[in-house]
């Protein structure tokens, strides 16, 4: 089955209705070509980006979205933190040289970075050995292979209505929680937070989600985040979306072309299995990408100040050939 993506989601398949097709692994919702990389970003077509532009751009105000480099510091996870390098090349002139972990702060998760657990496939297909396989590379010898890297949604470029869901406020009204433990965000509040705000979604929307991470994060002294970027990775507990299979239909049939939220993870950590979570759904079975550690606190102060929640979302992610993740370089325009 192929889609036509300025198509609109009542037109297109549900998850409980997608088709069984040999050699894909089940529930995989690879619509858009055997050669495709974009996935769900398809959906950002020049009419929905000339309309998202039109209907939201207004007061030419601009948010970004993205935490310090170094930030968190130190990086969760066992990540590798930030070098920084300033080196003169003459007098009163400068280079620097930068070598990051696109994991360690604000990111895209791209499709090279997570297979679905069952079959070992990436995303419309695509195989470990392959990625593997860009290891090593002599200057000189075979190209390195580019398939599923991130230089795609650097070449298409990342611009559509962007939506975001203050599910932390929205709950400390309705049922207070705490970031830092393993509280699950189900689809019911996502759609009862957006009720609240007043959100009707749209095919192609791009959905941050404000778990309140970000905040908690910031209240930790030194030496509490020093303490914790050593602990193992299963040992962190923090609040995110549910992996349930409501939350699941919600997130593949409402055709988001992407979601982000504001903390380490997207959904609960630590998941309750590998298989049955959502990036082993968004990534590999849709297409769909994953922001994390997207700095939501000025956006969501400025949705309130502007009482609208809906904005212009572009993102140039790094043109890296065959690149697994990315800084987003996310801003919100309103």
């Amino acid at each position: 089955m192929r889609l036509n993506p300025k198509g609109d989601r009542d037109s297109f398949p549900k998850r409980a209705q997608l088709p069984i097709v040999a050699g894909t692994p089940e529930g995989s919702a690879w619509f858009w070509g055997g050669s495709d990389e974009l996935g769900r970003l398809n959906l950002l077509t020049p009419e929905r980006v000339q309309k998202a532009t039109r209907e939201n751009v207004k007061t030419g105000c601009v948010v970004s979205l993205n935490l310090p480099l170094s930030e968190p510091s130190p990086p969760f996870f066992g990540r590798r933190p930030i070098e920084h390098k300033i080196k003169s090349i003459g007098k009163g002139a400068f280079d620097d040289e930068t070598t990051i972990n696109t994991q360690s702060s604000s990111q895209w998760d791209g499709f090279r970075h997570f297979a679905d657990p069952k079959s070992g496939c990436f995303y419309n297909g695509i195989v470990s050995e392959e990625i593997e396989g860009d290891e090593g590379l002599d200057e000189g010898g075979p190209e390195r292979s580019r398939r599923l890297g991130i230089d795609a949604w650097a070449r298409h470029g990342i611009v559509g209505r962007g939506v975001l869901l203050d599910v932390y406020s929205w709950a400390q009204k309705e049922s207070p929680y705490d970031p830092f433990t393993e509280h699950f965000i189900t689809a019911e509040d996502l759609k009862a937070c957006a009720e609240s705000q007043g959100v009707t979604f749209q095919t192609g929307d791009i959905i941050l989600i404000r778990t309140g991470w970000l905040e908690k994060y910031t209240t930790l002294t030194t030496e509490e985040k020093e303490d914790r970027s050593k602990w193992d990775v299963m040992k962190h507990q923090y609040a995110g979306l549910e992996a349930s299979e409501d939350m699941k239909d919600f997130l593949h049939d409402s055709y988001f072309a992407a979601a982000a939220t504001d903390n380490a993870n997207l959904e609960a950590w630590p998941p309750k299995s590998f298989k049955a979570s959502l990036h082993a759904a968004l990534l590999p079975l849709w297409g769909m990408p994953i922001g994390e550690l997207w700095d939501l606190e000025a956006l969501s102060r400025k949705c309130r100040q502007e009482k609208r929640w809906t904005f212009l979302l572009t993102s140039s992610p790094a043109n890296v050939p065959g690149g697994v993740g990315s800084p987003p370089n996310a801003l919100a325009i309103f």
